[in-house]
């Protein structure tokens, strides 16, 4: 006998959260596009356009997000027999690609510029376009993880570690570029010119290592694997403590897709059971797990063992 106790709440408050993020994230991607933009076409400096095309990738995810938020949320039907929340994992993990791809070119373009490097003449406009895009970028970082907190959603948590890396992008820019102003200042005209793609390379090599733990982690939940942490073990701990003595763990089995985790537990019963008997059991299961997990889709089934004759 199957007992099938499915979390069917529509999770309206996570999705207009989800929404708040995604229009947050597209104007304050253009605003940062346009002040990196010009900044750096005003003074020619490829850390700055750098910066520019990082606002770029933002502005692409965030449209992404918006088609995945009004797909996420959809409930199963005959097609997606689990709902469609692989939509989430998914896409933070091409979040995740693009932001490690903006890396890459980065240091691309850089050890070009440093090949045919030209000085910066103009230090005050970088410095103050990046502090302000650095301002910018603090507000909607918290702001978008203060959302992830309150919605445990790998999509606004990926959104969020991409605003904070835009962030200290932003701000590592502003210190080359006021190294570049005082190494100019005190006569270092040989230095200056490799101050700019220097800390290009620097920044992309530091920031490449985080979204590539993000896209290891959502492809371990694209393939199903058992989520990480102790919630494997600390689910099978609350079944072996509230268990009967006459029933068996025949098998878990546990997978995440997006905000709702998937659990499969069968038990094998020594004694014969009732049909109230293993409603009764399914239900104080299904409270004890629904209280440590939450969001979940619970499948309890009861596999009866033949006495020995």
């Amino acid at each position: 006998m199957n007992l099938n106790r499915a979390n069917t709440d529509p999770g309206s408050e996570t999705k207009r959260r989800q929404m708040l993020a995604v229009k947050v994230s597209m104007a304050g991607s253009i605003i940062l596009f346009l002040i990196s933009a010009i900044a750096g076409i005003a003074v020619d400096s490829i850390t700055l356009i750098l910066d520019a095309s990082a606002s770029l990738v933002i502005l692409g995810v965030a449209l992404l997000m918006n088609f995945a938020v009004g797909k996420i949320h959809k409930p199963a039907d005959e097609i997606y027999n689990f709902g469609y929340g692989k939509y989430e994992p998914f896409t933070a993990s091409i979040q995740g690609i693009l932001i490690f791809a903006t890396c890459v070119f980065s240091i691309k373009i850089a050890i070009q510029d440093i090949i045919h490097a030209e000085d910066i003449t103009d230090h005050i406009l970088p410095v103050a376009a990046t502090f302000a895009s650095g301002i910018i970028g603090i507000l909607i970082t918290f702001y978008i993880k203060r959302l992830s907190r309150h919605t445990d959603s790998n999509m606004l948590k990926a959104s969020g570690m991409h605003w904070f890396m835009d962030t200290m992008l932003s701000f590592g820019v502003c210190l080359g570029f006021i190294l570049g102003m005082l190494l100019q200042r005190a006569g270092y005209l040989r230095i200056t010119p490799y101050v700019d793609p220097v800390m290009a390379i620097i920044l992309a090599l530091i920031l490449a290592w985080v979204p590539f733990k993000t896209v290891i982690h959502n492809v371990r939940e694209l393939l199903d694997a058992v989520p990480k942490g102790d919630i494997y073990s600390r689910i099978k701990e609350i079944v072996d403590r509230r268990k009967p003595a006459f029933l068996e763990i025949h098998r878990i089995r546990m997978r995440k897709a997006g905000e709702k985790t998937f659990l499969d537990i069968i038990f094998a019963a020594k004694d014969n059971l009732t049909v109230v008997d293993t409603e009764e059991l399914a239900a104080r299961f299904d409270n004890d797990i629904r209280s440590y997990i939450g969001n979940c889709d619970i499948l309890i089934s009861f596999k009866f063992l033949r006495a020995a004759r």
